[in-house]
């Protein structure tokens, strides 16, 4: 075959590099597939990477590793580059690629022993009137703009939805020299977090990260609205401002609680949906994580359901940057024992990392808890809303599809064409599943599988290596 290793790590954001570092640290030979142009994945995008004071594993250090071991071509990292299928060969994995959007012509076979998935998430939007319109994005486009480009999506933003992610958005936005005109938070938060107190004291070590996020807010006098939500965006050819309103416990809005706040950007965002194209390709079982979304299913090894096929980060369920940070080094070191080699982490220091993944895995639990998706959105979206932007599916067809008897979700994209467009539903999934109410994770499961995930040129794949 074209390549080949003894572990394939698919992503390089936290979770990645702490795998790639421990299984080429424990001798495997080891290739890291990432789309970006350097790790550390979105959360790390731009970050002060200076030496950290605490020794061991945390972030800095990981990654000043990892940039060691590609210099000794300990690792073989591939930047600007998708993996677009994953499938099984006897006992051995295959990982397709292709190159960046620039480069889809450069397509190359990797075989490995061991898969590990790390490909993280994406940003959770919900269709209301006029979110097509342009100067609307999620909070993750905001901050790949300005992280990324160095480019602001306007100069007076409305940041809205609900989530921790909101806050960290709007400080990014604001030291970068954005007029924030408020947050917009559907939940509240100080009511839940005194609820799931036990488990948000789980995280304490980043009260650093929150505590800067609000002196940020207060420094700069942007209103934090809890309980409220947008309604509509407003604007002809571009978003000239929000009309938002007060909202119930369940985010039904409060008839008279209305008023219109100015913009020229809104950066929107409910949450997270982890990215499963690839575990789907090979069957892997998926379980509902702790934000009822779906998720793949891993023991305490970071073991999927499918031999030979690890997973840590918000793949198997939105849990943060620390915990993915943490399974990624459960799945390094799985990796090199599969591999039959010995673990670069000590059996001490193992069970002290799978200490941390219980912690962090409580802390997010809690956070889900605080800043839940109330159903309330589904009762009020318009009928004639877009739920699928590429498609151009309104929310009423999507009702009709379930009126008509469909009972999965690849029933309704079938039906509908929702999630049938360039991105592959990964804008409009979640929201789809939300207008439907399907509980059942086989009916939703059904719709992550796709046999190529990203679009992939025939030629290309005509030109692919021969395996073997």
């Amino acid at each position: 075959m074209a390549s080949d290793c003894d572990v394939a790590v698919i992503g390089a954001g936290a979770a990645g590099v702490a795998a790639s570092v421990v299984a080429a640290r424990s001798g495997c030979r080891v290739t890291l597939i990432d789309v970006g142009d350097r790790p550390g994945g979105q959360y790390y995008r731009g970050a002060d990477l200076s030496p950290s004071p605490r020794a061991g594993v945390d972030y800095p250090a990981l990654a000043g590793d990892l940039d060691r071991l590609v210099a000794a071509h300990a690792v073989d990292y591939r930047p600007r580059t998708t993996a677009y299928a994953l499938e099984r060969a006897g006992q051995r994995l295959l990982v397709r690629t292709r190159g960046d959007d620039r480069h889809r012509q450069d397509v190359d076979i990797i075989g490995a022993g061991t898969v590990i998935l790390a490909t993280g998430a994406f940003d959770r939007p919900l269709p209301f009137p006029g979110w097509t319109l342009p100067g609307v994005m999620t909070g993750g486009g905001a901050q790949s703009l300005v992280k990324g480009q160095h480019v602001l999506p306007g100069r007076r933003i409305v940041v809205a939805g609900t989530g921790p992610f909101l806050l960290a958005v709007a400080a990014t936005l604001l030291e970068h020299g954005a007029e924030v005109a408020a947050v917009v938070e559907a939940n509240d938060p100080v009511v839940g977090s005194v609820r799931q107190l036990r488990g948000l004291t789980s995280g304490l070590g980043k009260a650093g990260d929150l505590g800067r996020f609000i002196a940020a807010l207060a420094r700069h006098r942007v209103p934090y609205l809890r309980r409220h939500r947008i309604v509509e965006a407003l604007g002809e050819d571009r978003v000239t401002g929000v009309r938002i309103a007060r909202v119930d416990a369940d985010w039904h809005p409060i008839p008279g609680t209305e008023r219109v706040l100015e913009c020229d950007a809104v950066s929107v965002g409910f949450g997270f949906v982890a990215q499963l194209d690839l575990a789907a390709q090979l069957g892997a079982r998926m379980i509902r994580g702790a934000d009822g979304g779906l998720a793949v299913e891993v023991d305490d090894d970071q073991a999927t359901s499918v031999p030979g096929l690890l997973a840590a980060g918000e793949t198997t369920g939105i849990g943060g940057v620390e915990a993915a940070r943490v399974e990624g080094l459960v799945a390094g070191a799985t990796a090199a024992v599969l591999s039959d080699h010995a673990s670069a982490l000590t059996p001490s220091a193992l069970e002290r990392v799978r200490r941390q993944v219980a912690r962090w895995r409580r802390f997010a639990a809690g956070l889900h808890a605080t800043f839940p998706v109330r159903d309330g959105w589904v009762d009020s979206v318009r009928e004639d809303s877009l739920v699928c932007r590429c498609e151009e599916v309104p929310v009423s067809r999507v009702r009709e599809a379930v009126a008509l008897g469909a009972r999965d979700a690849r029933t309704v994209k079938l039906l509908s064409r929702a999630g049938m467009g360039w991105c592959q539903g990964r804008m409009c999934a979640a929201a789809v599943d939300g207008l439907c109410g399907f509980d059942d994770i086989a009916s939703l499961q059904g719709a992550s599988y796709r046999p190529v995930s990203v679009p992939v040129p025939l030629g290309a794949l005509a030109a692919e290596p021969v395996e073997g």
